[in-house]
């Protein structure tokens, strides 16, 4: 299971992970791996840069939110969680936030950072699709390795096999795995895992098995729901986000238009993002046409 740890101040999301685990990787997003197989993530350059935040909630199957007083980025984080779909958290805060409505209502309260990490680490995994399905935050060459994706599986599982990579939809061919530093033959729904691979290096993006469902376009029909907190007009270049993908475009209430394609599945929620708003830059999400 990953867990995504959030807060508007940077030093108490780093406080509460040193708490629960070991950190194994930092660059845009901070990994710690915690007893039991469990992986924690901060997204270390928010709020400066939006973008950690939703690869972090991209790759997460719950949350723990950290509040010690209202502001505007706590929320975009709470609007960030509402339109990503996290539906499993807690929040750690002895302030009322606006969550009615949101996905939010549903997590756990606790007063203190103590409660939340016992919490944290009795949350039930997620058992995910059957569709093997992972996310990749990056991909390196290792001396004596070759390349190597690190990722998450989201669904299904990694096994050894040609898979291809998202939105490029280029072919590699996984050759070894590794969960928690030690060799796998599979990793399974949930898991932080190591993959060497036959295949070029590679942005973010997703791996998935050659018969698949996802389109790839820069054109998505649909429509947009603006978020009942955005309140300014999107006049000029958006965001588009989903997948650990983050292409620039343009948007209509019914299209989507970006500079470049992305990988997609009917019916999905994508993220619209005002980079530029310096109050709010999550504005909705448009969903694509089933």
């Amino acid at each position: 299971m990953l867990v995504v740890v959030l807060s508007d101040k940077p030093e108490l999301r780093k406080q509460f992970c040193e708490s629960v685990g070991k950190e194994t990787s930092r660059d845009d997003m901070t990994f710690y791996a915690a007893d039991g197989g469990r992986t924690f993530v901060e997204p270390t350059t928010y709020p400066e840069k939006i973008q950690p935040l939703l690869y972090s909630l991209s790759l997460a199957d719950c949350a723990v939110l950290i509040v010690d007083g209202l502001n505007p980025k706590v929320g975009e984080i709470i609007v960030a969680l509402n339109a990503m779909r996290i539906e499993r958290g807690i929040i750690v805060s002895n302030v009322p936030l606006p969550v009615a409505g949101t996905v939010l209502d549903k997590y756990e309260k606790v007063a203190d950072m103590a409660a939340a990490k016992e919490k944290a680490l009795a949350l039930p995994e997620n058992s995910g699709g059957e569709q093997a399905l992972a996310l990749v935050d990056r991909s390196v060459a290792v001396k004596s390795v070759g390349n190597v994706a690190l990722g998450v599986v989201k669904s299904g599982k990694m096994t050894k096999e040609r898979v291809f990579v998202l939105p490029e939809k280029k072919e590699i061919e996984i050759r070894d795995i590794r969960v928690n530093e030690k060799d796998a033959p599979e990793a399974l729904t949930g898991t932080r895992f190591s993959a060497a691979y036959r295949g070029d290096l590679f942005e973010r993006g997703l791996l998935v098995p050659l018969r698949n469902e996802f389109q790839i376009e820069n054109v998505v029909n649909g429509k947009f729901n603006r978020s009942p907190f955005f309140k300014d007009e999107l006049k000029g270049k958006i965001h588009a986000y989903t997948n650990m993908q983050y292409v620039e475009g343009h948007i209509t209430d019914n299209d989507l238009t970006l500079s470049k394609p992305i990988a997609f599945e009917k019916g999905e929620q994508i993220v619209v993002v005002d980079a530029s708003n310096q109050k709010l830059r999550i504005a909705g999400v448009f969903q694509s046409k089933w």
